[in-house]
């Protein structure tokens, strides 16, 4: 049986990858920035992203939520996500100034 461009592509459209990422310890501008570069980087190979904050701590809440326009913006779109768990209300505050298509989640916060 041969096998087609159009077989390959029909069934690449019932894959879907999830990712996650649970940093854990205080988030300085080293950290975000990595964080923002791996962001960016699953961006470009899944469809949905979920960043889980419980065990980590922001440092700079503008900072962050900076280093996430560029992988939300990758992750907006049908089909697609940037799940953020666990923010506390700095950072969402600081989500709301900056603007962009990032899902949030409310968890327990350390």
């Amino acid at each position: 049986m041969t096998t087609t461009v159009d077989d390959r592509i029909e069934s690449t459209r019932d894959f879907w990858l999830t990712a996650e990422l649970r940093p854990v310890g205080e988030l300085g501008t080293a950290e975000i920035a990595r964080l923002g570069d791996d962001l960016t980087s699953l961006a470009d190979r899944a469809n949905i992203v979920v960043l889980n904050l419980v065990a980590a701590t922001v440092a700079d809440p503008e900072e962050f939520a900076e280093a996430l326009r560029r992988p939300g913006a990758k992750l907006s779109g049908p089909d697609r996500c940037l799940l953020l768990v666990g923010a506390d209300a700095a950072l969402l505050g600081a989500l709301r100034r900056r603007g962009g298509e990032i899902a949030t989640l409310a968890g327990a916060h350390h």
